[in-house]
C-alpha cells in the first residue's frame, strides 16, 4: 500500500502532517537503541512497503527507518503508533516523567513527534497512529493493513508484551519479520520481555528468536527465512 492508501484507511484521508503550525518544538531525537542493526537489515533485505512501529516515543528510530529507506530507495512508510502518553515506568521515574512535557495537566510529546518528523523532512514517509497497541491493531486488521517489518518497542511488563505480540501477529504478513526491543537472553533490565518473547515464540511455533544488541528478531513462517540466523548472540 502506499503512503497515500494508509493515509485514507487509517486517517479518512486526513494527513495528520497538513497544516503544521508555524513554529515548531526545537529538534529532540532522545530515544533508545534507535539506530540497530536490525533496522538497517529490515529496510535492505526486505524492502518493506509497511513498517509499523509500536511504541515511537519522540520518533528518533521511527525517523532512522525512514532514512534508511530514503537512502536504498525504498517507497515504504512507517506507521508510528503510540497514544504518547508514556508507559509505566515513564510515570514511575521522575527523569522520564520530566520527558512527557506536560501541559494543563496532560502529555504533550505528540506534538514533539511531529515536530521532529518535520523538521527532518521525512513526513513523506511517516504516518503517526495515535491510539494504544491493541486498538491500533484492531484498526489495522479491520481496514486490511498488513506490514512487512514490525518493530515492537512498547510497554516492558510481561503482560503487556503478550498482549501486543498476541494483537499484531496477525498484521503481519507470512514471511514478515517481528523485531522486539529490549530483549536480553540473560534476563536483563526488563525480563518479563524476554518471558513474554520466549513464551510466544514456543506456542506459535516461532523459529528464534535470534537476538543481538538488546534487540532480537523472528520470522512468520514463509519466505525470507534464509539468512536471519547472523548476528545472533
Amino acid at each position: 500500500m502506499t503512503r497515500q492508501d494508509l493515509i485514507a484507511a487509517l486517517w479518512h484521508g486526513r494527513d495528520p502532517f497538513a497544516d503544521p503550525p508555524e513554529a515548531l518544538r526545537a529538534l529532540d531525537l532522545q530515544g533508545w537503541r534507535s539506530q540497530h542493526l536490525y533496522l538497517d537489515e529490515a529496510v535492505e533485505q526486505f524492502r518493506p512497503s509497511v513498517v509499523v512501529e509500536i511504541g515511537a516515543w519522540k520518533g528518533a528510530s521511527a525517523l532512522h527507518l525512514a532514512r534508511a529507506m530514503a537512502e536504498r530507495d525504498v517507497a515504504g512508510t512507517v506507521i508510528a503508533v503510540d497514544t504518547w502518553l508514556g508507559a509505566v515506568d515513564h510515570w514511575a521515574e521522575a527523569g522520564l516523567f520530566a520527558e512527557l512535557v506536560t501541559e494543563n495537566g496532560f502529555p504533550s510529546l505528540y506534538r514533539t513527534f511531529l515536530a521532529n518528523v518535520l523538521r527532518e523532512g521525512h513526513a513523506g514517509r511517516v504516518i503517526p497512529l495515535p491510539l494504544d497497541s491493541v486498538n491500533a491493531a484492531a484498526l489495522m486488521r479491520l481496514r486490511g493493513v498488513t506490514a512487512d517489518v514490525i518493530h515492537l518497542d512498547a510497554g516492558h511488563e510481561e503482560a503487556s508484551v503478550a498482549a501486543d505480540l498476541r494483537a499484531w501477529w496477525p498484521v503481519l504478513r507470512p514471511g514478515g519479520l517481528f523485531i522486539a526491543d529490549d530483549y536480553d537472553s540473560l534476563g536483563g533490565k526488563f525480563p518479563g520481555v524476554t518471558r513474554a518473547v520466549d513464551a510466544f515464540c514456543i506456542e506459535f511455533g516461532v523459529r528464534g528468536p535470534w537476538s543481538f544488541q538488546g534487540k532480537c528478531k523472528f520470522i512468520k513462517s514463509g519466505d525470507h527465512s534464509g539468512a536471519y540466523g547472523a548476528h545472533s548472540q
